[in-house]
């Protein structure tokens, strides 16, 4: 198998753990309300965020977690719960109403509606715990080289994507969008106990 090779065969399993394909769907209908331009200018800080997180992570992230905070997998994949179950209970809780645009334009100014929206978005919605895990494996397997290309090409893919919101928004319409929102809360909150679950499962069993 040459270089290339294991590049792009790392990459799409990264793909496969960030599924950008519901990913961006979803981050649309969260983000409905806000200007096209101020959306635009998100997706592209959530892009840029994930990959730094994810190419330091694949780095620095065993020494950070090992010698550092002196912390495992089982302890992010338990905080990375917390915060996604929180943000799902206060969107089902405390819904955007389908006219939020005025409300945000008047209340907050685009830089303060991009750094709310990076979290929980970049992480641990976009990029959580799995992928982490992901990236040291295959720092671990083919070199921090290869982890940070493949990377690259998993965020180019999702920045992409991104590029398309527009048109899918289109497709789908703000209504769809505004209910996938909504439902997918419960998802999102699903994901969130089962990546506590499994945390405390690890953290048990040693």
């Amino acid at each position: 198998m040459n270089y290339l090779t294991l590049i792009l065969l790392n990459a799409f399993t990264m793909i496969a753990i960030l599924n950008p394909f519901g990913n961006v769907p979803l981050f649309i209908g969260l983000t409905e309300g806000m200007k096209k331009t101020t959306r635009k200018k998100l997706f592209t800080t959530i892009v840029i965020t994930g990959f730094s997180i994810m190419s330091l992570f694949s780095i620095v992230g065993m020494f950070l977690m090992n010698d550092f905070f002196k912390v495992d997998m089982s302890e992010v994949r338990i905080a990375g719960g917390i915060i996604l179950v929180i943000v799902a209970l206060k969107n089902l809780l405390f819904p955007k109403k389908m006219n939020n645009k005025i409300q945000l334009e008047e209340d907050l100014t685009e830089e303060e509606e991009i750094k709310q929206g990076i979290i929980p978005l970049a992480f641990p919605m976009l990029v959580g715990p799995g992928s982490l895990a992901s990236v040291l494996l295959v720092r671990q397997e083919s070199g921090i080289i290869s982890a940070v290309l493949s990377c690259f090409i998993v965020f180019l893919i999702i920045h992409i994507m991104f590029l398309g919101a527009d048109l899918i928004e289109k497709i789908l319409g703000e209504l769809v969008l505004f209910v996938l929102s909504r439902v997918m809360q419960l998802f999102i909150m699903a994901v969130g106990i089962k990546t506590i679950i499994s945390g405390i499962t690890m953290v048990i069993s040693g």
